[in-house]
């Protein structure tokens, strides 16, 4: 198999694209290749590249070193097989791509990833794991939110929130609140250890909006600062475009049981106004009616949720390399469930329901001046939470939390082989919550951070990166990081690093001014309390051959200063605590990918992740971190069709039971079908059952804090404009 190194493009082989000579179009077009290099155009040349691989022409390999040494040198790059696998496309990262030709005859290349280190790599070549989630990969599989569109990924097990079913995931056994989530670059407002029992952070971006999804494993507080520590996951939206297109997507949900049952409706549209401007927009309606106690129907085993969201994207390019971007989001949602009062002789059943809000806006300039770049950005996260109680129950207090944040940066070459990235970034975090004094408090953050791409040799590279953080209250964190990728063979990518990383305690945890009496407890803040730290690193390797791709990584994780409730004191039955920290943890792991081509449309991806979980002072396991977890799918193509059956594994874990003693509940496997078809390339159709099996939690145990919803049946229609 001959490979070329390419820029990161799609060229897509329509139906009539090519004469009935095709070789003849596609010579005349490698005639005008020394020309588009001249002129810096690489991209036309790749577009020539990939037609003879979709139609089996060869090139000489002497003709592409020529062609890749007259290439633009900063082009983002991917390996594409140009004879002879027209069936195959795997990428080295065996957990994170398709390894079939894609939908529709788009020919695949290894996915481009920005969020490990602000610039683009493949994924195989990025100084960290990353597994990407494909526009695609979200729609086949039906997910309705961040966490659905997740479950799958290498490294990620579930948790439960004990309230409404609602599920939390964690990356490489790391604490929930222990992943930084960013859309396009941008922080969130964080709702984890502040708001009680919420998931509420996986419903910013409407699924339909989603172009993929980069997840990096690891510490990466050297580039993005406080709860980087298990990982980041960055939301990449749908941009704008010059050529107008859209689509429209309808989709309706049948539970099994009671509930369950629901639709969701989604829009998008993108284009060019006029030379200078873009515009992506999009709108989503979804609702999803409460499952009911199969033993008792008042009460609710999974919340219901009517969710509207939509977002706007206005891009302002004047002059070439000049970019100025609006982008606006909002995300309006009620959850409702039936529950029943714990305290107090009545116990007597209400309707709880929580009003959600997500906003976020943001105003970035962007400046490419062929030896540098630059961006500057201000964008600003809010999260509303008011919650309403029937029958006389007093609800929770209303909050609000509110980010803003000012960051900047430079990227330049220092010489041939140094690659620079410079920034700064200034943040205020404020709370509105009945329970500090005043009624709301905030905290200033700055942080300055520098990274080095080092090229120390033709298949050698060296990412060294430090971030200097300083809090308000707190003080000053370092959070450095180093990473080493190595191409060992044209087939094996060796790869691994060290790095640390750190948590800000929230403002309710380290407000003085803080007193939450929620129920039976009361909370104070703690202004002495410190940070969560950790130190974190990893050595993985890959293989790449032409049908199949297998990838496996170690690492060790050591997490210290982790904030819990300290009892202080108990009068009757209210309890006091003081938040403070204590306990250490150590998390071993193993993570092991795998893809294979089987011939006949037929295709097999399989993860499987090992842990070991325990408090590194008294060794006892940690809780809700299986020892091992699993994921297999497989895949079938033809023309017009695509089909997956995909099983779920999730290992025996420790809980802690009514006593708060450790206890051990039982492994248990999941088995989701889905299937799509086109009928052209305006209209397609596609269908699914999830937990195929009606796995129902409570009769493998009690324990579980979430419950997975009954056998769901959804069919869905696309139109395409």
């Amino acid at each position: 198999m001959i490979c070329v190194i390419i820029c990161g493009c799609r060229f897509r082989s329509q139906p009539g694209a090519f004469p009935s000579q095709p070789y003849e179009r596609i010579f005349g077009c490698f005639s005008r290749l020394d020309m588009w290099l001249e002129l810096r155009k690489p991209a036309l040349a790749s577009v020539c590249i990939l037609a003879a691989a979709v139609h089996g022409v060869a090139v000489e390999a002497q003709e592409v070193e020529s062609w890749q040494k007259r290439g633009e040198p900063e082009a983002a790059v991917s390996a594409v097989p140009l004879a002879g696998s027209a069936g195959s496309n795997l990428v080295a990262d065996a957990s994170g791509s398709d390894p079939m030709l894609a939908w529709g005859g788009v020919v695949e290349l290894s996915p481009l990833v920005i969020t490990a280190t602000r610039s683009e790599h493949t994924v195989e070549n990025a100084p960290a794991t990353v597994t990407v989630v494909s526009a695609e990969e979200i729609q086949a599989k039906g997910a309705n939110n961040l966490a659905e569109a997740l479950r799958g990924v290498p490294g990620l097990t579930l948790s439960g929130r004990q309230v409404g079913g609602r599920k939390t995931f964690t990356i490489r056994g790391a604490e929930d609140r222990h992943t930084l989530i960013l859309i396009d670059g941008r922080r969130i407002s964080s709702t984890d250890d502040t708001i009680g029992h919420s998931d509420y952070q996986y419903g910013w971006v409407a699924m339909d909006q989603i172009e993929r999804i980069e997840v990096v494993r690891g510490p990466m507080s050297a580039l993005y600062g406080s709860e980087a520590v298990g990982g980041v996951i960055n939301i990449i939206t749908k941009a704008g475009s010059k050529d107008w297109q859209g689509n429209v997507r309808v989709k309706g949900l049948a539970g099994e049981g009671a509930g369950g049952d629901g639709h969701v409706t989604s829009a998008s549209v993108r284009g060019g106004v006029g030379e200078w401007l873009d515009l992506s927009m999009g709108v989503e309606d979804a609702r999803i009616s409460p499952t009911k106690r199969e033993d008792n129907h008042r009460l609710t085993d999974i919340e219901g949720s009517d969710r509207v969201s939509g977002n706007v994207q206005l891009g302002f390019t004047p002059l070439e390399g000049q970019r100025l971007q609006l982008d606006v989001l909002q995300s309006d949602e009620t959850r409702d469930r039936n529950e029943q009062y714990a305290y107090g002789p009545a116990k007597p059943y209400y309707l709880d329901s929580y009003e959600l809000t997500r906003k976020q806006h943001s105003l970035a300039w962007k400046g490419d001046w062929s030896l540098l770049k630059s961006e500057l950005r201000y964008s600003e996260s809010e999260f509303n939470v008011d919650n309403e109680r029937s029958n006389n129950i007093t609800p929770t207090r209303s909050q609000s939390l509110n980010d803003q944040v000012l960051d900047g940066n430079l990227a330049f070459d220092a010489g041939a082989a140094n690659r620079l990235t410079l920034g700064a970034e200034a943040r205020k975090e404020s709370l509105k919550n009945a329970g500090l004094i005043g009624g709301e408090d905030d905290v200033k953050h700055q942080a300055v951070y520098a990274q080095d791409e080092i090229t120390l040799a033709e298949s050698l590279a060296l990412t060294l990166g430090a971030r200097l953080d300083d809090h308000e209250i707190f003080g000053k964190e370092t959070s450095p990081r180093a990473y080493l990728v190595w191409q060992a063979t044209p087939e094996v990518i060796i790869k691994g690093g060290y790095g640390e990383a750190f948590r800000a305690p929230t403002l309710k945890q380290i407000s003085p001014n803080y007193v939450g009496a929620e129920g039976p407890h009361t909370f104070y803040g703690n202004p002495d309390i410190k940070p969560e730290t950790s130190r974190s690193g990893e050595l993985s390797v890959h293989w790449q051959g032409d049908k199949s791709a297998y990838g496996a990584t170690v690492f060790r994780n050591e997490i210290k200063d982790l904030i819990y409730y300290n009892l202080q004191k108990q009068e009757g039955p209210r309890r006091y605590y003081i938040y403070d920290n204590i306990s250490r943890a150590q998390i071993d792991g193993v993570e092991a990918s795998a893809q294979q081509a089987l011939g006949a449309g037929f295709a097999l991806v399989a993860n499987l992740t090992w842990l070991d979980a325990q408090d590194a002072d008294t060794h006892e396991e940690l809780t809700g971190r299986p020892e091992w977890s699993a994921n297999t799918r497989l895949e079938w193509q033809q023309e017009r069709v695509k089909a997956a059956l995909e099983w779920q594994y999730t290992g025996h874990q420790m809980l802690k039971n009514t006593a708060s003693q450790l206890e051990e509940v039982p492994a248990y496997s999941l088995v989701n079908l889905n299937a799509q078809y086109r009928w052209n390339d305006q209209l397609s159709f596609r269908a699914g059952i999830d937990n195929l099996a009606d796995l129902q939690l409570e009769d493998k145990s009690t324990l579980f804090g979430y419950v997975e919803a009954r056998r769901t049946a959804w069919v869905g229609t696309e139109v395409s404009f």
